[in-house]
């Protein structure tokens, strides 16, 4: 008896729990696909162009569902929405009325301190629940960053909902600055304080910034010598004491392997070995090796953190970084042999940095053209060298916004252990800005050498093309043409870039980039033509910066394009 019943109601067990398409209609207000994010109800991807763009619903969660709109009309300022349900055989159909919104009808702002500039609602504007709270945590924001920790916010949002209007209200009294107070550091073991004191951007008695805790928080476990690091503040009237709880590496040893493709160059193969927290103090010492058929590379690397202190107040410690490296290079018209030294001085400041040393480096030059301009040989050159850099980005890794400028000197002197006297500029600029999920981005590179007693070797000359340069050819593939030579290193190099960024499904971003290129074989010459490429490319973002794929072709030569893949943004 159990099993005929059992029989009977099957099917009607296995039609209830049939999947149906969810449609609304007379929405407005808001797109469908926006309503469907909102029931966190996934859309068929891109690349499934067989299914339809409809999501399907068990017939059981109706009223789950129509609750969630109604709750996310309300935030949304309409108060008085309704939703009908239609279900038919293979669809279940919402049939929304939005009715009319609450719209603001006055905004009072009584404040010591700027924020009018913050308060994006305007008399007129449909009142949205979500905006009324980020404009509160704005405020506060701005407040902390300022140096305000002791502050009173009063706003308030009075709904009438008979009248469909609201009344918006911010009241602020800032009162006195707060001051850092004192800092603990605690954890360390191998570490000494003074390398964790060199990474804050604030001491005790600077006036309280909430962005430089968060900076220094960025700076500290960018030593990459703690598996925990923990920043907690205790604010006590107008003293913020800080307690910077820390926790060493245990794997301090980590080796990657990795292949990469270039036009030109073909498949790279790369290895890197490093340690993190060597013999202690977050030093740092790493080995890299790379081969491609035009391209072999060994390099190690050694970071010393806070090495000494500058002995002029306000007091800061330098790092040192050391870079040793030995290569082969194939270039168009010739091969290069060259061993290297890289002596650097670093100080990061809050948006600023500064980076000098001396660069030491041995280079054999082999013709294998007869190209006009080309001096083949060795050289040995010994250049003292300076770079600044002022960085307003939003993130180093995937900027959003913000501004980069870098300037760049080297110089080598005969007289002074050098093969030739010369001095090399680089100026570098880059404006990134976001309109939504769109990301602009326009970057400039100029640069110019004057050569004073004889000749720098080839390689030391400008060449663009690359991942981070022209797209339409491989890495350092375009060289100066005049009416004698050709392809060879420039003196004076305009480099530019305008890309786009645009959200493709998730994490995958698609991009489309104009570049374009001037090399000069004369110094700050800038009359011979640009070499222009277009090119598209996708992006999946990580949190080690995007993995980028591009493909860029000369404009007036299809024959000239280049593949690049890379992980880290070019701007």
């Amino acid at each position: 008896m159990r099993i005929k019943v059992l029989l009977l109601i099957l099917p009607l067990l296995l039609y209830s729990s049939e999947l149906k398409y969810l449609k609304f209609k007379s929405n407005h207000q808001f797109k469908s696909n926006k309503l469907y994010e909102v029931l966190d109800l996934k859309l068929p991807s891109w690349y499934e162009f067989y299914k339809k763009k409809i999501p399907k619903i068990d017939p059981k969660d109706i009223q789950k569902l129509k609750e969630s709109l109604l709750e996310f009309y309300k935030s949304e300022g309409f108060y008085h929405t309704t939703i009908g349900v239609e279900e038919l055989n293979t669809t279940v159909v919402f049939q929304i009325n939005e009715k009319n919104p609450i719209i603001v009808k006055s905004i009072t702002i009584v404040s010591d301190a700027k924020i009018n500039d913050l308060i994006s609602f305007k008399e007129g504007d449909i009142f949205n629940a979500k905006k009324f709270v980020q404009i509160k945590e704005n405020i506060k924001k701005r407040m902390l960053e300022n140096g305000y920790c002791n502050y009173n916010l009063d706003s308030k949002a009075r709904i009438d909902i008979e009248k469909d209007i609201a009344y918006l209200r911010y009241n602020l009294n800032k009162y006195q600055k707060c001051k850092f107070g004192d800092i603990d550091v605690l954890g360390l073991e191998s570490i000494d304080k003074k390398v964790i004191m060199s990474r804050l951007k604030f001491k005790e008695g600077d006036i309280y910034d909430a962005k430089k805790v968060t900076q220094s928080y960025n700076t500290i476990s960018g030593l990459e010598a703690f598996d925990s690091v923990q920043i907690n503040l205790d604010q006590k009237q107008d003293i913020v004491k800080v307690n910077i709880g820390l926790k060493e590496k245990l794997k301090r040893h980590r080796q990657r392997v990795g292949i990469g493709y270039e036009s030109n160059l073909g498949f790279k193969a790369m290895l890197r070995y490093e340690e993190k927290n060597y013999h202690g103090n977050a030093r740092k010492i790493a080995y890299d090796l790379k081969y491609s058929k035009k391209e072999t590379l060994f390099k190690n690397t050694f970071f010393w953190p806070a090495l000494f202190k500058i002995p002029i107040k306000p007091y800061y410690y330098m790092d040192l970084k050391n870079v040793f490296a030995y290569s082969l290079d194939q270039f168009d018209n010739f091969n290069e042999e060259k061993i290297s030294n890289n002596l650097h001085f670093l100080r990061e400041f809050i948006d600023f940095s500064v980076d000098s040393g001396v660069l030491i480096e041995r280079i054999n030059i082999e013709k294998t053209k007869d190209i006009c301009s080309v001096v083949d040989g060795d050289f040995f050159l010994f250049s003292p060298f300076l770079k600044a850099i002022i960085d307003k980005r939003d993130s180093k890794l995937n900027p959003k916004k913000g501004i980069f400028l870098s300037s760049y000197a080297e110089a080598g002197i005969k007289y002074i252990a050098s093969s030739t006297t010369y001095a090399k500029f680089i100026q570098e600029g880059r404006l990134i800005y976001s309109i939504k999920d769109i990301t602009f981005a326009l970057k400039g590179k100029l640069g110019f050498i004057r050569e004073f007693q004889k000749r720098l070797p080839e390689s030391k000359l400008f060449f663009a093309g690359g991942a981070f340069s022209n797209r339409g050819y491989g890495y350092n593939r375009l060289g100066a043409f005049d009416s004698t030579c050709s392809n060879v290193g420039g003196k004076t190099m305009v480099d530019t870039t305008l890309e786009i960024n645009f959200p493709i499904y998730g994490d995958l971003y698609g991009g489309v980039f104009f570049d374009s290129s001037m090399i000069s074989e004369k110094s700050l010459y800038f009359n011979n033509d640009f070499k222009h490429s277009i090119g598209f490319g996708i992006r999946y973002i990580t949190p080690i910066g995007p993995v980028k794929l591009d493909f860029g072709v000369n404009v007036e030569d299809k024959n000239q394009n280049a593949i690049h893949f890379q992980i880290g943004q070019s701007f």
